[in-house]
């Protein structure tokens, strides 16, 4: 640093030849062309450093996320980073890059506007299961009118598990009584209640959407029962999204999955046949309807 305090103009090609100490410093003090340098520099103290710069803007945050040549714990910190999942473009940018960890794209996809949705699902670059849950979600906002969630923030999470307990602590006919009248978040809570009663009390709740259906059907933590109730409803099966949940579901009773497979659209049944977390059985007569579909 000269003594006028400002930091010496340093060639690109030097920068990450400098000790990492001295880069490190370079991170906090320099301009945002160093730190875009110093960003793809593998020492992970050095990448720590960027993104702990007092400099750094949420501009230069969504052109780090955007970069699709960074090591994946660089993005995994953007994405812990609450105040930064706050920016939309930042939120956008972490589900569209490929080196973005599954489990974090998967949890984004819902808070996409309807256009980035439509073009995430087009996005040959994106996973199978990525354009899935695009799909998914642009199917379920479709029909109940959704606007994109809000990430999840700390308090939210200590509220929900306040929540939680309270309703666990409940008596039986009291947690009966709260899946019929209660909200939606008591019934996804009750849904996953040890005691029979009480997760079929949830499906019984006239207040109870098709969405939360889908959700339900899509989950690995309820029975097979509960599947099976929900398969043989008329009504829920009319919805393409339940009955996709329920076929790629591995709990779900094969017998049912098989009846449901020839209702599943050629792409869905290119991912079904390609799912390892499914009977063989069931991943074997999806390719077969796949190919019957390509013949005719």
């Amino acid at each position: 640093m000269s003594e006028t305090g400002k930091v010496k103009k340093i060639e690109p090609s030097r920068i990450l030849n400098l000790p990492v100490s001295k880069k490190i410093e370079l991170a906090h003090i320099a301009e945002r062309e160093v730190r875009a340098i110093l960003i793809t520099d593998p020492d992970k103290q050095v990448q720590q450093a960027v993104l702990t710069s007092p400099r750094i803007t949420e501009v230069e945050i969504v052109a780090i996320v955007r970069s699709h040549k960074l090591d994946d714990d660089v993005l995994r910190r953007i994405a812990a980073n609450v105040q930064w999942l706050k920016n939309y473009q930042v939120r956008r940018a972490l589900v569209n890059n490929p080196r973005t960890p599954l489990p974090i794209a998967l949890k984004l996809v819902p808070t996409l506007l309807d256009a980035d949705l439509k073009q995430l699902a087009k996005n040959a670059e994106a996973s199978e299961d990525l354009i899935a849950a695009a799909e998914r979600t642009a199917a379920e906002r479709g029909t109940d009118r959704r606007a994109p969630v809000k990430p999840k923030t700390p308090t939210d999470d200590k509220k929900a598990k306040s929540r939680f307990q309270e309703i666990q602590d409940m008596p039986v006919p009291d947690k009966i009584k709260l899946a019929m009248t209660g909200d939606k978040e008591a019934r996804s809570i009750l849904i996953k209640d040890s005691n029979k009663q009480v997760q079929e009390a949830v499906l019984d709740s006239p207040r109870i959407s098709d969405m939360e259906i889908v959700a339900v059907a899509n989950s690995r933590n309820v029975s097979d029962e509960l599947l099976r109730k929900i398969a043989v409803n008329r009504q829920w099966m009319k919805n393409y999204q339940v009955r996709l949940a329920l076929v790629n579901n591995p709990k779900t009773p094969l017998p049912m999955g098989l009846k449901i497979i020839g209702t599943l659209m050629v792409a869905d049944l290119k991912r079904l046949s390609k799912n390892k977390g499914v009977s063989s059985v069931l991943s074997s007569a999806a390719h077969r309807f796949v190919a019957r579909k390509s013949a005719t």
